[in-house]
């Protein structure tokens, strides 16, 4: 289940007082048992839940906190927040029609359907509801915000590396690609991993488009690939931030409509499902700066924050936003307590981004 919480506020101090107390003050243990209040369906299979979408509404005292929910299996990122957005649309009354819900599916002619899933694949190797409070006491999260000098002095600095390496004539970084090499580097750097251990970044893409024929943009449903990013920590350290950036637009390069066909026949021939856990040295991003979080108002005003519910979360897990202020990102991290400590007093990794102090949000 995909689990976030949106903050609408009047009174921004004392919003930000709550998340205050609830980062610094108060118990991990009692910690834990709030997040399990605010977040009812934490740890659930996919398969023993008959909701597919639940939404929590709690009003406080000078806001509105929404926490959601929603099954990764009838639904990407990209599909909740255009429902959301119509949501808030209806409430507000600020649209009358709204237009076909697009709901192409994507078949291939040579696989024989219906897909048989073998029975090994859908008994879970561990309870069926876990709630992950081991790992979450040795967690931490910390919101990191980078503003639009940021992002651009990291892109020109990637794509200024991969120039002057002579990476390929056209090749360019984009601004997402150069914030994430900046993070994942960083992350690294602090890890006080060997050399030659092997790390993975999963990357998220919306595959709509690269299919051919495509769907439409606005087609409902999961369309998302997770390829993946691999070297060593040893290379990651030794080249700069325009090679982190650039395994991750090969990454993304790699992503063909030839190479999706092929993933998909392989996968019908031999169905594995994913189990939720994630390899040592692993990191996974969530979210997207391209959704339209701050755009929603359900006719109280736009939110004033955005945040990852608990969900699946382990060290590594990287959730991106947009920012509040135009051409900003936003992104929470989950890491262990060490390579975190040792991350807020890298001075090269905070030359680039400013650290959210939980008071504000």
């Amino acid at each position: 289940m995909l689990e976030t919480v949106a903050i609408w506020g009047k009174m921004v101090s004392s919003i930000m007082l709550i998340w205050a107390m609830y980062s610094q003050y108060i118990p991990r243990h009692i910690r834990s048992q709030m997040e399990i209040y605010f977040y009812k369906l934490l740890g659930w299979l996919s398969f023993y839940v008959s909701s597919l979408l639940a939404l929590q509404v709690t009003e406080l005292k000078d806001g509105v906190l929404i926490g959601y929910g929603i099954n990764h299996l009838v639904s990407d990122g990209a599909s909740f927040w255009s429902f959301f957005k119509t949501w808030t649309e209806i409430c507000s009354a600020a649209r009358k029609t709204f237009p076909p819900l697009p709901l192409r599916g994507w078949f291939l002619p040579e696989i024989d359907y219906p897909i048989r899933i073998p029975i090994s694949e859908t008994v879970p190797s561990s309870p069926v509801r876990v709630v992950a409070s081991s790992s979450l006491l040795y967690l931490r999260k910390k919101m990191f915000r980078f503003t639009r000098r940021h992002i651009s002095e990291l892109k020109a600095k990637a794509n200024a590396e991969v120039a002057a390496a002579a990476y390929g004539e056209h090749l360019k970084i984009s601004s997402f690609q150069a914030v994430l090499a900046h993070m994942w580097r960083s992350i690294i750097r602090n890890s006080d991993l060997d050399p030659e251990e092997v790390i993975h970044f999963k990357l998220p893409m919306d595959l709509r488009q690269r299919l051919n024929p495509p769907l439409q943009k606005e087609c409902f449903g999961n369309m998302v690939g997770l390829p993946t990013a691999i070297t060593t920590a040893g290379e990651m350290l030794d080249n700069g931030l325009g090679w982190a950036a650039l395994q991750l637009d090969k990454t993304v390069r790699s992503q063909t409509n030839e190479e999706l066909k092929r993933f998909a026949e392989d996968w019908v021939k031999n169905p594995k499902i994913p189990n939720g856990l994630m390899l040592n040295n692993s990191f996974l991003v969530g979210s997207s700066p391209r959704f339209n979080v701050f755009g929603n108002d359900f006719g109280w005003g736009k939110p004033i924050a955005v945040r990852a519910g608990p969900g699946i979360s382990g060290h590594g897990r990287i959730l991106v936003y947009p920012g509040t202020e135009q051409r900003s990102m936003e992104i929470q991290t989950f890491l262990w307590s060490h390579v975190l400590d040792k991350l807020l007093a890298d001075a090269e990794f905070l030359q680039h981004v400013l650290c959210v102090h939980p008071s504000r949000l």
